[in-house]
């Protein structure tokens, strides 16, 4: 039998960072764009469809996330009329969608719509439990209004 060894050959081996910037500010009121969207995508942590909107505040450009929940049947994604989703999709497009229309993501990064949202702190985890220090972020915690511009 061979005894197996790990001989490191990079003077600083590691990982790389891949995922997404989850930035810590001070939570309050801010108007910003949505410049993006992630999903949506079953998050087996969770046990339910997600989806992310990216929003740039206007005031320094830092991105925070807003996370919406889209149920928890992994065969269909849900988005009722009493949805959080629904309602900023709604004020988004500028009406609510005719029976059968399709809702594009798209709809929140159009061009000229000014955002105001709340930001807090995510303080707690998917137990949840408090989260140690140095995994609270910052995100988006409600979409107050929409204007065009």
């Amino acid at each position: 039998m061979q005894a197996c060894s790990f001989t490191e050959t990079h003077a600083d081996a590691g990982l790389v960072w891949e995922g997404i910037n989850l930035p810590r500010i001070t939570p309050g009121i801010y108007q910003a764009v949505c410049v993006a969207w992630q999903g949506p995508q079953w998050v087996r942590a969770f046990q339910r469809w997600c989806l992310r909107l990216e929003f740039s505040l206007l005031e320094d450009g830092t991105l925070v996330s807003r996370f919406y929940n889209l149920g928890n049947n992994k065969l269909r994604k849900s988005h009722g009329r009493r949805s959080l989703f629904y309602k900023v999709w709604c004020l988004a497009n500028g009406e609510p969608p005719c029976k059968g229309q399709r809702m594009p993501l798209g709809t929140f990064t159009e061009p000229g719509l000014i955002y105001t949202v709340r930001v807090a702190d995510s303080i707690k985890n998917e137990q949840g439990e408090q989260k140690p220090r140095a995994l609270v972020y910052s995100r988006v915690t409600d979409v107050l209004r929409i204007e065009r511009r």
